[in-house]
């Protein structure tokens, strides 16, 4: 049986033992149920699952647990796979030490602007209305909390060194006076009080004075990915758009790979099919709209705006409760916005759905397109160049991922490991209730035969039997 068919099977079980318990499906198994294909995906498979077992209460309940409790365990895990590979990185060389030149004595390591900011991030300013959804602690200035923040700055102050955390020193330089470095380039040097540590320990404390991800940060990106609330605002390139969505065919195949499998060069190439979705997709999120199948295709927008609301309404909330509330009454109003242009009822049910599903589908990718800022590959680019000398470089985001691929396959192992666990459990929570409630009902009407064939014997009306049975 192949493995579209054992999830059918799965799904129809389902399906029929809700009808037992009166439970009845409101959605059909074709665009509702996307994962019904022969993909090994376990995240859209489970979030399916789950969406066949309870209703859109439920999930959106399950979603805003994963975002406001998933969240600090994931950035643990990343944060101790980034110091390994980091670390791994170090040892290759022949000394682990802070070379002299890269000392606060000495003359620094230069690096381009434009070869750490591949997504043009850095092009945006931190305080303007779309800066504030890609930017965490935008106000903070050079004293932020956020490195891309900080990092932003130190570039607007030409000529200007800046110190990050005591451990980094960053002077951003639009012209190279002395001509020997390229113009807009950073020349970074370690702060004094690292010149005897290694680069270990660098390394290390650098990561670990950095926030990865906050609730408002991933809800924005995912947002940006699935509807491009924030690209069409930025009016981002078409070739910008593309190159994200190259990334998120990457992480998806790895998503599919077997635990075992080695990350080879295909993973990293796009079939001519591929290219054209990828292509698709990037027209689709310049627009600001995406095309949803139901019963007939709509469009379907999740306004910048929205996510304004949602990112200030978060910026008061003190308590986790607090937190929760206002993520669910924005998620809420984000998924009423995409049925905007659907007028039915049934096809509405499953739009609202699908948004939320689409929220857990988009998790990973929306996280490593996090890590893919300026904040993480500033560091490794920082190591390749002192490791392997100061001409290296990444191409590109694609490239990046390509030369640290034993990191990211980490990465997202790591990050489908707690989704499924999580989702797991609430699916194999819902499916024993289920099962349970099933087997009440079955009891029950085995029960009701009973009555019904006694009371047939001594001319019990039909009607009342009707009645009886549940029929009437």
């Amino acid at each position: 049986m192949s493995l579209v068919d054992k999830k059918k099977q799965i799904f129809g079980k389902i399906a029929a033992a809700r009808t037992l318990t009166e439970s009845m499906p409101s959605f059909k198994l074709n665009h509702s149920l996307p994962s019904i294909n022969n993909k090994g995906n376990s995240i859209t498979f489970l979030t399916d699952l789950i969406k066949s077992l309870v209703g859109y209460a439920e999930l959106v309940k399950s979603t805003i647990d994963t975002l406001t409790h998933s969240l600090d365990e994931v950035e643990i895990k990343i944060k101790k796979a980034i110091n390994l590979e980091l670390k791994s990185i170090v040892m290759c060389g022949i000394n682990p030490s802070i070379p002299a030149f890269v000392k606060s004595t000495g003359s620094g390591i230069s690096i381009e602007v434009k070869k750490i900011d591949f997504l043009d991030m850095l092009k945006t300013d931190p305080t303007s209305v779309g800066g504030k959804l890609l930017y965490d602690d935008t106000a903070g200035g050079l004293n932020s909390s956020d490195f891309n923040t900080f990092l932003y700055n130190v570039i607007q102050d030409d000529g200007n060194q800046h110190v990050w955390h005591n451990i980094l020193q960053f002077k951003f330089e639009s012209l190279d006076p002395m001509g020997v470095n390229a113009n807009s380039s950073l020349t970074i040097k370690a702060h004094p009080s690292y010149d005897s540590k290694t680069l270990i320990d660098l390394n290390q404390d650098f990561i670990n004075s950095i926030k990865l991800f906050n609730t408002t940060g991933v809800v924005n990106k995912i947002m940006d990915l699935i509807y491009g609330s924030v690209s069409f605002s930025l009016n981002k390139s078409r070739k910008q758009l593309e190159m994200e969505g190259k990334i998120n065919a990457i992480v998806d195949k790895m998503i599919e790979a077997n635990a075992n499998e080695t990350i080879s060069n295909d993973y990293f190439e796009f079939s001519n099919d591929e290219v054209s979705i990828i292509e698709q997709k990037a027209n689709e999120r310049k627009s600001g709209i995406i095309k949803i199948k139901t019963s007939k295709e709509i469009n379907a927008s999740v306004p910048e705006k929205l996510l304004s609301d949602f990112n200030s309404e978060m910026g008061t909330a003190v308590t986790v409760q607090n937190k929760k509330d206002v993520l669910t009454k924005n998620l809420n109003k984000m998924a009423e916005e995409t049925t905007a242009n659907s007028n039915d009822a049934r096809d509405n049910v499953s739009i609202k759905l699908n948004f939320i599903q689409g929220i857990l589908d988009t998790l990973i990718k929306g996280i490593v397109n996090i890590i893919l800022s300026p904040k993480i590959i500033i560091i490794f680019l920082i190591n390749f160049k002192i490791i392997y000398g100061v001409a290296s470089e990444f191409s590109d985001p694609v490239d990046f991922i390509k030369k640290n691929k034993k990191l990211f396959k980490a990465i997202i192992k790591e990050l489908t490991m707690i989704l499924v666990k999580y989702l797991l459990a609430i699916a194999l929570k819902k499916i024993a209730e289920l099962a349970a409630a099933a087997e009440v009902k079955k009891q029950i009407d085995k029960q009701k035969n009973k009555v019904i064939q006694l009371l047939s014997l001594v001319a019990i009306p039909q009607e009342v039997l009707r009645i009886i049975k549940g029929l009437g």
